[in-house]
């Protein structure tokens, strides 16, 4: 048999795993590198050589275990063996190291093998990839899948990188099978994939690129698709993937396996009924524990102040020089500004970014350099990184902003003391988030305790920063967008017991960044607005202060968004009360003699220029004089305003208009009749006489003497002189606007006059 096939569409054709082994390709198969295609030679090593009949035979076996089942105990499992598994993938799970299973792999391997739809829910770092890779590889391998039958198996995950990295397990456990295995996320070349799914029998990809083969690519077939996996479902079945999702599982077959693995499962009946899910299987080895997280991970938690955050992260990484730590933050523009920040100030440790915004082969170059690094490493990251990711040996998880709920802070924290592993978790939390974060701790079984800081071990760098931003406008326009997605992440969470907006110190926050100014937040104006009082158009009496509702746009905050960028909305006023006149002013009179319709409550926003100019009243004005005092008009008394009639001015501008352009229509014309003039003198003007000029112009103050040139009479003679005078006579004339026929009678005249010799002198002059 053949060795499998594995068409990588992210990465090169050697893709190393955590633990030091390779996925080796098949001669023929496809090696996918920056969109080109070619032969791979693969590693010589001993391959399995059946015959169809031993092949079938091992095949009968296994159905004949599988049969036993019921006679099966999960406790007596004592390594992969046990299992009712074929020697391929036995023979790959021993090259992989992967011994001994673990509770989760016990528990829901063979109900994977026999068919069963499975719901399961286990700690972070116990194994559950290959809870749901072995089954895989056995149903398709029972079933004598091919080639030819196309895909087989469709695994969903939510980030790109743990698709990588399930794809990297599949390739060092199923390398004996003869399946072709792909890797679909985005980032990469889509015309390059497209003539390449046909041939795949198991993918891996993450929602939306799959849906987008779904939609555009006809080669795209999953009507004999067998299973269906979704890794970390409770996320792939929430609002951000729900619609993605649904379209997908509409394109797939009803009659499947579905598996469902995550470390904080979704027990809830619509998403399950969305998945179609047939009597499934819930296993939950860990339910009953006393702790929901891993029993060797140290949890503590630390409150500082908001202005502080940055001082404590910078002082954190200062003394923990030689540890491996990973730093979840709120944002993408949080982590790109705290590493260019941290970059210039030059600690200890490597700093290496990892976000949604970046481009998919730096991810994973940073993914694939923070996984081969043992110490002395600071990965900065969103919770991009957090679910799934088996990044080995993190000595600390530090959670600078509150996670949005109970299970974010499963996922995070997860990260660390993976697979009977110890390691620490450090959660910091503000002054108003600690009471309402730790009950919801403590009611989902999550042991934690608070430290103190030490400070003596804090180090501002806060002149530092201040000097850097004041040199580098870029950085400083990172720090203002850093500030500003954060005040917006906040303001988008759910738990308002947790996330109170009106607590932050936004002022303090802000020169904790280094930023001498708070950068402006379009929608908090709109939370401001809801504590000014707002008159009513009838004048009820005084009572309490009006009360404005500002809610939050649904959906996502940039294609949602007002035209003005702000992400608050009014959606009702209610007017209550009103106030004095006196605060209220000219306002109040304009809102007096308006209709009560202008003002009456409406589901439609008004803008601010809307709101200005419904205030203001035409057609009055009331002029002052330098002192600022109203100047008394004739029919006007002082201080009182002059109304005008907005047609007559309308009529006189318009008058004037008219004057105007007559005004510089003569103009235009008086200056054209000017040049005209100008250039027929230059053309009729006769000449002076030759003593008194030259031929370059006639003399003036400052023209150059020509007294020593001979006198021509006494060069050329009378004869001659007085030729070229009739010459130029002729010439002056021929330029007059004359008609034709007076010159040619002037010319005849003059030649009827000349005798035989003078003609012919004539003739020879003008032939010199």
């Amino acid at each position: 048999m053949s060795k499998g096939r594995y068409v990588n569409f992210a990465r090169k054709k050697k893709f190393k795993g955590h633990s030091g082994h390779f996925a080796d390709v098949e001669t023929n198969d496809i090696d996918v590198a920056n969109g080109a295609s070619r032969k791979v030679k693969s590693k010589k090593r001993p391959a399995f050589k059946f015959s169809v009949k031993e092949e079938e035979a091992e095949i009968e076996r296994l159905q004949h275990r599988y049969q036993q089942a019921a006679s099966f105990k999960p406790e007596d499992v004592k390594t992969f063996s046990d299992f009712p598994l074929s020697k391929k993938t036995l023979t790959g799970l021993q090259e992989a190291e992967y011994l001994k299973p673990t509770v989760i792999q016990r528990d829901s391997i063979l109900a994977g093998v026999l068919g069963e739809d499975v719901l399961a829910a286990a700690k972070t770092g116990s194994g559950k990839t290959l809870a749901f890779l072995i089954p895989i590889l056995e149903r398709l391998y029972v079933q004598k899948w091919t080639r030819m039958d196309g895909l087989g198996a469709l695994i969903i995950t939510p980030t790109r990188e743990l698709a990588l990295q399930i794809f990297e397990t599949m390739a060092k456990v199923g390398k004996h099978h003869d399946f072709t295995t792909g890797l679909i996320i985005g980032g990469q070349n889509l015309k390059f994939e497209r003539n390449r799914l046909h041939n795949l029998n198991i993918i891996i990809g993450t929602p939306g690129r799959l849906l987008q083969h779904m939609d555009e690519n006809p080669l795209f077939d999953a009507t004999n698709l067998k299973v269906l996996v979704l890794d970390e479902a409770d996320r792939c079945l929430d609002m951000g993937f729900a619609s993605t999702m649904n379209a997908i599982v509409e394109n797939l077959p009803s009659v499947r396996q579905t598996l469902l693995f995550s470390a904080t499962q979704t027990k809830s009946v619509r998403d399950l009924a969305r998945v179609k899910l047939t009597n499934p299987r819930y296993i939950a080895p860990h339910e009953h524990e006393q702790s929901a997280t891993p029993v060797k991970l140290q949890q503590s938690y630390v409150v500082v102040t908001l202005p502080e955050k940055l001082t404590m992260l910078w002082s954190f990484l200062r003394t923990h020089p030689k540890q491996k730590i990973i730093v979840f933050l709120a944002t993408c523009k949080q982590v790109k500004y705290f590493y260019q920040i941290f970059k210039k100030l030059r600690p200890a440790n490597l700093l290496l970014p990892l976000y949604g915004g970046m481009n998919q082969e730096k991810r994973n170059k940073i993914y694939t350099e923070f996984c081969g690094k043992k110490t002395n490493v600071c990965l900065l990251a969103t919770d991009v990184a957090s679910r799934g990711l088996d990044f080995p040996k993190v000595n600390w998880v530090v959670q600078m902003d509150c996670p949005e709920d109970v299970a974010q802070y499963i996922h995070r924290a997860g990260r660390t003391a993976r697979l009977n592993t110890s390691g620490e978790n450090l959660l910091v939390l503000l002054p108003h988030e600690e009471q309402a974060m730790l009950e919801s701790l403590e009611g989902n079984k999550i042991p934690i305790k608070q430290i103190r800081i030490d400070e003596r071990q804090l180090f501002s760098p806060l002149v530092k920063i201040q000097s850097m931003l004041a040199q580098s406008p870029e950085l400083k326009e990172c720090a203002k967008r850093a500030f500003v997605a954060y005040v917006k992440s906040v303001a988008l969470m759910k738990n308002r017991e947790v996330f109170q907006l009106q607590k932050l110190n936004l002022d303090g926050y802000a020169k904790s960044l280094g930023l001498n100014v708070t950068p402006r937040v379009r929608f908090l104006s709109r939370v401001a607005t809801d504590r000014k009082p707002v008159t009513t158009p009838h004048g009820t009496g005084p009572g309490t202060a009006s009360s404005m509702k500002v809610v939050l746009d649904d959906g996502d905050d940039e294609s949602d968004a007002d035209d003005d960028g702000e992400l608050l909305r009014v959606k009702r006023v209610e007017h209550d009360s009103v106030e004095s006149e006196d605060s209220v002013g000219d306002i109040q009179a304009s809102l007096d003699e308006t209709p009560a319709h202008t003002v009456a409550p409406s589901k439609k926003r008004m803008s601010k220029a809307k709101m200005v100019k419904k205030s203001l009243v035409v057609s009055k004005r009331t002029v002052f004089n330098e002192e600022g005092a109203p100047i008394e008009e004739e029919g006007t008394e002082a201080g009182a305003s002059q109304v005008y009639d907005i047609n007559e001015a309308r009529l006189k501008l318009q008058q004037q208009d008219a004057a105007d352009k007559e005004r510089y229509k003569q103009l235009k014309k008086a200056k054209r009749a000017e040049k005209k003039e100008k250039d027929r003198k230059k053309k009729v003007a006769p000449e002076q006489d030759e003593h008194d000029g030259d031929d370059f112009g006639s003399e003036s103050d400052t023209s150059v003497n020509l007294d020593w040139l001979p006198d021509p009479d006494k060069v050329y003679g009378k004869h001659k002189q007085s030729t070229s005078e009739d010459e130029s006579q002729n010439s002056d004339e021929d330029d007059h606007p004359a008609a034709p026929a007076k010159k040619k009678r002037m010319i005849l005249s003059r030649t009827q006059d000349l005798s035989l010799n003078e003609a012919e002198q004539l003739a020879m002059n003008l032939l010199k």
